[in-house]
């Protein structure tokens, strides 16, 4: 299933003051600003972010307007910080859509990691690819990635029958108490209230069907049971 953009822009425009909070060190340590001025800057970035994607733009048309907008960075300076923004902000706008997409998934039974593995990859992350749980375990609502601003990891689904399929096999209770020992997570704790995405979606209860009556109807229904 495709994440839609709109779910993006709208899980990014929901969680303005989150970002422009999780947002500010970060900016203030990068331009070397007080933190009023990184939060200024915090909140230009997220505001053209949503303009950008709202527009149906991409990743240039943001840094278009971010240099319109007249920070007051050298403009080296500007790229970088705008270019960690944008990055950064993009996946954890994936991450909580997808984790969404997934527990509405209904004929999607099981969930497994996938690591990129490369030589960019944390190595504590390494373990991960050798997890395969049911997608109600609890597991994934503590370790649903990704794992910190640089993480590359990623989840997918798979169905009864493609399990069956596969000649593998779920990851037991010991492997798991392992694997959960050798994960980091790596983000800052200012970003902490942006990883909401991971907890079970609420249950909404299914409303009662409404039936409206005239005075008329109701006093035919009365008079029928006396």
């Amino acid at each position: 299933m495709i994440i839609a953009a709109d779910d993006l822009v709208d899980w990014v425009a929901d969680r303005e003051a989150l970002l422009i909070a999780a947002w500010t060190p970060e900016i203030a340590i990068a331009a070397e600003w007080e933190k009023p001025f990184a939060e200024i800057l915090a909140g230009e970035l997220h505001n053209a972010m949503v303009t950008t994607w709202l527009n149906r733009g991409a990743e240039r048309d943001f840094f278009g307007i971010v240099a319109r907008s007249n920070t007051g960075l050298p403009v080296r300076a500007e790229k970088v910080i705008a270019d960690r923004f944008y990055n950064v902000t993009l996946k954890l706008a994936r991450a909580a859509a997808r984790h969404v997409r997934d527990q509405n998934a209904t004929i999607m039974a099981y969930k497994y990691g996938m690591v990129v593995g490369d030589a960019r990859t944390d190595p504590s992350h390494l373990p991960f690819q050798h997890v395969l749980l049911p997608k109600t375990h609890p597991f994934w609502f503590r370790w649903q990635p990704p794992f910190g601003m640089d993480c590359r990891c990623g989840t997918n689904l798979m169905t009864q029958t493609q399990f069956a399929g596969s000649n593998k096999t779920i990851t037991s209770d010991e492997d798991l108490s392992w694997i959960e020992a050798q994960l980091c997570d790596a983000w800052p704790s200012h970003f902490l209230p942006l990883l909401d995405f991971r907890k079970p979606l609420p249950n909404v209860p299914e409303a009662e069907p409404k039936v409206n009556l005239t005075a008329e109807q109701r006093a035919e229904i009365l008079a029928a049971f006396r």
